[in-house]
């Protein structure tokens, strides 16, 4: 006999007394749930409204900074009850078997097709189906309204639905849903989806029509047939292969029905296309709100609390418009934020309230992005400040100049030989001076010596790698801007310039609420509101305070006396110009302490003569090539100058004017410092010296220690100016020797070499004024 079977032989106590002696503890706990469980289900019973208490009305509004309405999503609601006991048996069958296959075997919450989504989920590494019901869906959008993913919120739907199977009939419950589930192009029903898409009646959809129309319920938006045909066909074709699979239609019915694309009608309506700041509205429902909440962004009458200004989108609008008065004139895009990442004013297209334009190409933020020419200078020269380089550094600026790095040259191992517009001359000139009148040869001498590497760095941690989604390679050409960037990124980058070196989050969201007026996000700080979530703002240090300080104080030349009066608004300015090749594209990025716009502009790419080209904004032989607006050739101190100066001007009425913070402490490095003045001879009518006191040396002779004017340091000795020769310097040091040749050396500090980018003539500074773009 075991120990333990003597011990219970031992033990006077029945089989049932020791059990509850140790497991009894249970009964009350047990006990506590079932009443904890009661009480929810008879909360959730007695105080949740049923279909007949819902409100149909239930579009997203969005708001601006001030409470003012933008506009809501769907445009007007289009919505028409139909009695579904006369549609075609196939619609109801389509809907069922693509989104809820056990629909007529279930009381509302489906088991077996929870463990089924979740296994899918799980297998298919992400989410892949909804373990939802038809009557989960239709109580989550038409009931609750809620867009919350809490416990509480699924309890109450499972509870609802259970109640909603109890009151009603299937064949009521699947009236219901198909009456009231979003199907795009603001449509609620499927009613209103026939119309919409094939301008007919549901009861006259076809098998392939309705099966469409099923399919594209769980994202309509990301299914629509005319953006997305052969998605749209995928979806139709999946759910008519799992009608074959539950037996609601034949494989031959299916094949026949599954033949060809999805064909919307001519005749079908649209969609509302009219929208205040049509390009706002579309780039946050894509990039911000839809992926967030969903097909609840339509259904769920959501309140939507931007950061932007309608004031400072109208002052935007009419900047562009007033300037671009013709209808053959390029196309323009604007930026403006804070610092801190919130958006003023997005303009990403010409035509400012058209839906369907914005939901085509917005030239703010769709990539390809354009070249940004000239106005990437200002990370090269950072980058040179960050290692210690004076803005005070000189340099020759000839046109053309040889550089003989390595690291630069063509992709046939010449070397690189750019130019500036117009093969403009510049005699030996600091890089203050070079950022000002915008020199190409300067700024490609510069990230000749200091490495291409360190700029492509610097421009990773500026965001313009996408998140790590693109590789910068770390080409000389980076300096006179041949990577292609959008104005978001553009107005992103600069705006972190006068933030001080720190990258903001773009968030155009301050916060949201539910349809009741209770807050679910919270995305921006505010004061005394409280929200069941709350995004966390990640900003980064991607440069040091005291170099972007000293980057501001050189950018606010080029307004004040450079390539971009034209942007002079009568307080402190910093900023920049950029025209890429052959006018091709033009830029203005500038800021003031408070607020940081960037203006582009470029004609959108055109088939001529049977070739994708992108037309040029100069005069040339070729009409059909060369467009230059308003008989003027498009450069940054231009067009986009002045509407950058129209918009801020109205954007900064009421701000305090404020200047730029001026920097701790200079680069202590001055390449090619200018030779010290020497000190006059004395005059005739001098006194003599006293006696022991040395002579004046003869001019040209070494000065005595004793002398007033002592001689710099070896470290710091200057040499004779150089000439505007464009033979490159053979010296590897990076300080100038008396013997140096005009050009500073071409080795980086890094020591590093990788391969060169041919860009001669890429970017072209254009004289204007004296001065180059």
């Amino acid at each position: 006999m075991s120990r333990r079977a003597s011990r219970r032989a031992l033990d006077p106590r029945t089989p049932g007394q020791r059990f509850l002696l140790r497991y009894g503890w249970l009964l009350p706990l047990a006990t506590l749930l079932i009443g904890l469980g009661t009480l929810v289900l008879t909360y959730a019973f007695a105080s949740i409204p049923l279909p007949k208490d819902i409100r149909l009305d239930s579009s997203a509004q969005v708001f601006d900074r001030h409470g003012h309405l933008i506009g809501t999503y769907s445009g007007e609601v289009t919505r028409f009850l139909v009695d579904t006991k006369k549609l075609p048996k196939y619609v109801s069958e389509a809907v069922v078997s693509s989104e809820d296959r056990n629909f007529y075997q279930h009381g509302g919450v489906d088991p077996r097709g929870i463990v089924r989504a979740a296994w899918a989920d799980l297998t298919g590494g992400g989410i892949q189906q909804g373990g939802s019901t038809i009557a989960q869906q239709y109580v989550k959008n038409a009931v609750l309204q809620d867009p919350s993913r809490t416990i509480t919120r699924k309890i109450k739907e499972a509870v609802l639905a259970i109640k909603l199977e109890r009151r009603y009939s299937k064949s009521k419950i699947l009236g219901f849903y198909l009456n009231t589930i979003y199907l795009g192009r603001g449509t609620y029903g499927i009613e209103a989806a026939a119309r919409a898409y094939f301008d007919k009646h549901a009861r006259d959809l076809s098998l392939g029509q309705s099966a469409y129309l099923a399919g594209i319920v769980p994202a309509p938006e990301a299914y629509q047939a005319k953006e997305n045909p052969a998605r749209a066909e995928e979806r139709r074709n999946h759910v008519l292969d799992l009608m074959v699979q539950q037996g609601y239609i034949s494989q031959k019915r299916a094949d026949k029905a599954s033949h060809g694309k999805v064909k919307l009608a001519k005749g079908a309506s649209k969609f509302n296309d009219s929208e205040r700041a049509a390009y706002f509205m579309e780039w946050l429902r894509k990039n911000y709100l839809y992926p967030e909440y969903g097909n609840c962004l339509y259904t769920c009458g959501l309140k939507i609390y931007t950061t932007l200004d309608l004031d400072l989108q109208a002052s935007a609008e009419q900047a562009i418009s007033s300037t671009l008065t013709e209808p053959g004139d390029p196309q323009a895009a604007l930026v403006s934020m804070t610092p801190d990442g919130s958006v003023r004013a997005f303009v990403g297209g010409r035509k400012f309230n058209d839906l369907s334009a914005a939901r085509g190409f917005d030239y703010a933020t769709d990539y390809p992005g354009r070249q940004a020419g000239s106005s990437f200078k200002p990370f090269t020269l950072l980058t040179a400040i960050g290692q210690g380089i004076s803005p005070q550094s000189r340099f020759p600026g000839p046109s053309p100049v040889t550089i003989d790095n390595p690291q630069c040259n063509n992709s046939d191992g010449t070397p690189w030989q750019p130019e500036n517009y117009a093969s403009e001359q510049f005699g030996d000139i600091t890089l203050d001076e070079a950022t000002t009148n915008s020199v190409n040869t300067v700024f490609a001498q510069l990230i000749a010596l200091i490495g291409p590497q360190p700029v492509a760095a610097t421009l990773d941690k500026f965001g313009f790698d996408r998140g790590g989604k693109r590789k910068i390679v770390p080409t000389c050409s980076l300096a006179l801007g041949t990577l292609d960037v959008t104005p978001l990124e553009q107005t992103r980058a600069f705006a972190a310039f006068d933030a001080g070196g720190t990258l903001p989050d773009v968030t155009p969201i301050r916060y949201v609420d539910d349809s009741s007026g209770h807050c679910v996000k919270q995305y921006r700080s505010q004061p005394g509101l409280k929200c069941d979530d709350k995004a966390k703002l990640t900003t980064s240090r991607v440069a040091d305070q005291n170099s972007t300080a000293v980057l501001s104080q050189v950018l606010t030349h080029v307004v004040e006396g450079g390539t971009a009066t034209a942007a002079a608004i009568g307080r402190p300015v910093a900023g920049k110009t950029g025209t890429t090749q052959d006018n091709r594209d033009a830029w203005f990025a500038g800021y003031i302490p408070q607020l940081t716009t960037v203006v582009w502009m470029g004609y959108p790419v055109a088939n001529v003569k049977g070739a994708e080209v992108q037309p040029l904004m100069q005069a040339c032989a070729e009409p059909t090539i060369c467009r230059p607006v308003h008989g003027i050739d498009v450069v940054g101190g231009t067009f986009p100058a002045q509407i950058w100066a129209k918009y801020m001007t109205q954007a900064v009425s009421g701000l305090p004017v404020e200047s730029f913070p001026l920097p701790a402490s200079e680069p202590s490095q001055v390449i090619n410092p200018v030779p010290p003045t020497p000190a006059p001879p004395p005059s005739p009518s001098s006194p003599p010296s006293p006696p022991n006191t040395p002579s004046p040396s003869p001019p040209g002779s070494p000065s005595p220690s004793v002398s007033p004017s002592p001689a710099p340091s070896p470290s710091t000795e200057p040499s004779p100016s150089p000439s505007v020769s464009p033979s490159p310097a053979p010296s590897p040091s990076t300080e100038p020797s008396p013997s140096a040749s005009p050009l500073p050396s071409a080795t980086p500090t890094n020591g590093k070499t990788g391969a060169g980018h041919h860009i001669g003539g890429t970017k072209k500074a254009l004289r204007r004024g004296g001065r180059s773009p």
